[in-house]
């Protein structure tokens, strides 16, 4: 019994467990953020807002599962890449929906049409998810 009457937390799985659950959801992540850069390149040159966010929007939801099936991982030495792919994979998200938005949008100002040419790629957020991915697969690889 723990203190105060709380139950007591449950057993965390190993850690080369918890490592190849986290490394399937980063490069999972990496295969969806090609697709995402992908449907960025179709939004910036104002493609069919209803073929996109059909497209778009199961990305978008599996990017946020993920996010919450993640934080299952409770290994303390992988909270750091936990809380690394949960900031990429929600960057992931949040740029396609407001892309998505954009492009609904963006026949209302010239601005607007400025801001839809200047996508295309996922930027800082993207390398550093490759970054993440290729350490993980590292770390299984080596222990």
């Amino acid at each position: 019994m723990s203190v105060h009457g709380a139950p007591p937390l449950p057993a965390t799985p190993g850690y080369d467990a918890e490592l190849g659950r986290l490394l399937r959801y980063a490069q999972e992540g990496l295969y969806w953020a090609g697709d995402v850069e992908d449907l960025l390149i179709a939004i910036r040159d104002d493609g069919d807002l209803g073929v996109l966010a059909r497209a778009g929007g199961p990305i978008i939801s599996r990017f946020e599962r993920m996010r919450i099936e993640m934080h299952t991982i409770r290994h303390p030495d992988l909270m750091d890449y936990v809380e690394a792919l949960d900031e990429t994979f929600a960057y992931h998200a949040m740029l396609l929906n407001c892309a998505l938005d954009l492009l609904a949008v963006s026949w209302r100002s010239e601005r607007l049409r400025e801001e839809q040419s200047r996508l295309g790629g996922t930027g800082r957020q993207g390398v550093r998810l490759a970054q993440v991915t290729a350490e993980l697969k590292r770390l299984c690889t080596h222990g």
